[in-house]
């Protein structure tokens, strides 16, 4: 019997959570909070729930095995050693500043003190999309 391998390619919207123990309902929740976040602002969003071994290279790794890292965000936690990282493709970054995504993890620590693990990624995908939402442009001859 062949084994899957290691690194494979993942779409943008895909869940990486090894081992976690969510149900079925958190994630749809997830999945909601990804697919909306690449509707608000066109970046895709990967979210890696498990252990960074090796901390911000781990993570990184995570994120280079998205289909399309340039245009990616990754929000990786590790839960038991109680750290966070974001990482942004080249594209994502010229849209999300590092302030961004100090905001998201701000408010990902919350939720997490909370215990809530699954708000505290879905508010740190929403404030980064709304972060990186185009601005809405209004010319005067139209109406508001």
């Amino acid at each position: 019997m062949r084994s899957a391998p290691r690194h494979r390619r993942l779409q943008e919207a895909e869940l990486m959570a090894p081992g976690s123990d969510f149900s079925r309902a958190q994630r749809l929740e997830l999945q909601r909070s990804i697919d909306l976040g690449r509707q608000i602002c066109g970046l895709g969003f990967g979210v890696f729930i498990g252990e960074l071994p090796a901390g911000r290279e781990s993570a990184e790794a995570a994120h280079a095995r998205l289909a399309d890292p340039a245009g990616a965000v990754l929000i990786a936690a590790d839960p038991s050693a109680r750290t966070i990282e974001i990482v942004t493709g080249t594209h994502a970054m010229r849209v999300l500043d590092d302030r961004s995504c100090e905001l998201a993890v701000l408010a990902m620590k919350s939720s997490f003190e909370a215990g809530d693990l699954v708000g505290g990624v879905r508010d740190a995908v929403n404030l980064l999309a709304q972060r990186a939402r185009a601005p809405r442009v209004m010319h005067q001859d139209e109406p508001a």
